[in-house]
């Protein structure tokens, strides 16, 4: 077992996670994401160019396969987290860290992320990974063109658009819920 393997897995593992939670909208798809792209991260590791940002070549291959997944699959592709971890010596639950929210904070931001995730949920997917990619993960434009496989303008276009639609989405559900209280 290559250690770098190990140390980089580690040291992306929370921002996988949220990438592929932001990308799958619950939590077991995106456990799923993030055990597929870790398992063909091993199997292609030697494909891996040093010289780039580890994270970046994560968010690549789980952004393929959620579009392989919703292209193919319409969601019905799984992979179990019954499988063996691709790390012989580490666990699934070592490797993808857990998340263990403050109570107190976590009862301020319920509402505020189920609306946000729902506005998300109904951007379409080139728009939401997008989105996600800069404004959650924090990756330049160059980056998500490589992630994406598309030129830095359509990103930025995609960003701008994305955001937009994310904006009134979010403002509608907010203000449905008000109605509703």
């Amino acid at each position: 077992m290559n250690p770098d393997f190990t140390e980089l897995i580690q040291t992306c593992g929370e921002k996988a996670y949220n990438f592929a939670y932001r990308l799958t909208g619950n939590e077991q798809d995106a456990r799923d994401l993030v055990q597929e792209a870790f398992t063909r991260a091993h199997k292609h590791f030697s494909a891996y160019d040093a010289d780039r940002s580890f994270d970046s070549w994560m968010y690549r291959i789980m952004h393929n396969i959620f579009l392989d997944g919703v292209r193919r699959y319409a969601h019905t592709h799984t992979v179990s987290l019954d499988a063996p971890a691709p790390l012989e010596d580490r666990s699934w639950e070592e490797i993808i860290p857990g998340i263990e929210a403050d109570p107190a904070q976590d009862l301020l931001n319920k509402e505020r992320d189920g609306l946000l995730q729902k506005a998300l949920d109904s951007l379409p997917i080139h728009y939401r990974s997008a989105v996600i990619l800069c404004d959650v993960e924090g990756l330049s434009y160059d980056e998500i063109a490589r992630i994406m496989s598309c030129p830095v303008g359509t990103v930025r276009s995609r960003i701008h658009q994305g955001r937009q639609l994310a904006r009134d989405a979010y403002n509608a559900l907010e203000t449905r819920g008000r109605r509703l209280q």
